[in-house]
């Protein structure tokens, strides 16, 4: 399963970038993917990231047309894929061994949602690195952390305070900060910073806040 993934891996990066030198098209990876190059090593199945469209000419039509040329198969069909695409803007799709599923975000600029408002800020600071021998373009750390707090899951804070307690020395604690305010989550980073580290402690002192 591991060599899978990693062959799914670099089959939607050489893509992006291909599409990224020849549209314009930016991208970056978000999500499961990145803890084990930000928090705990777990595995995951699917690959996140996000691409924005505004970058370039190409429209989400335009985009799902090219990924049928470049050996991508629909989740369902890519009708129905245009159709969610719209109304969800999200698109799903698998990779050529129809085994890892590619979770597509798409950035809207102009949504109010806090859960949209993270994309295009973290756009602005996307970093090169490498994942299992693949070089991308990724989240940063200080925006993977927001964004995992922004979704506050379990699993999310776990693994934002995994992230929080590896590099919290070398994190952009300003724009924490700042970010965290436009995000309301004001609370989340202070309690990172009184040095939780337990979800479940994470959990039980925003229910009493």
């Amino acid at each position: 399963m591991k060599s899978i993934y990693k062959k799914a891996l670099k089959q939607i990066i050489d893509f992006l970038e291909m599409l990224e030198k020849s549209e314009g098209i930016k991208y970056y990876l978000v999500g499961g993917i990145l803890v084990n190059l930000y928090a705990d090593f777990r595995t995951t199945r699917d690959i996140d990231l996000v691409i924005d469209f505004e970058s370039s000419q190409i429209t989400v039509e335009d985009y799902i047309n090219i990924l049928q040329d470049y050996d991508f198969f629909p989740f369902q069909d890519w009708e129905s894929a245009l159709l969610l695409a719209n109304e969800t803007k999200i698109i799903q799709f698998l990779d050529i061994s129809e085994t890892v599923r590619y979770d597509n975000h798409i950035i809207e600029r102009n949504s109010k949602s806090k859960y949209k408002k993270i994309g295009p800020l973290a756009l602005e600071r996307r970093k090169k690195e490498v994942i299992f021998g693949v070089q991308c373009w990724v989240v940063s750390k200080e925006d993977f952390i927001l964004s995992k707090l922004v979704y506050g899951g379990w699993q999310d804070y776990a693994d934002a305070l995994a992230c929080w307690m590896r590099f919290n020395e070398k994190l952009d604690l300003e724009y924490l900060k700042n970010i965290s305010k436009q995000l309301g989550i004001q609370r989340e980073i202070e309690l990172l910073k009184s040095g939780l580290n337990d979800p479940d402690e994470f959990f039980r002192e925003l229910r009493n806040t």
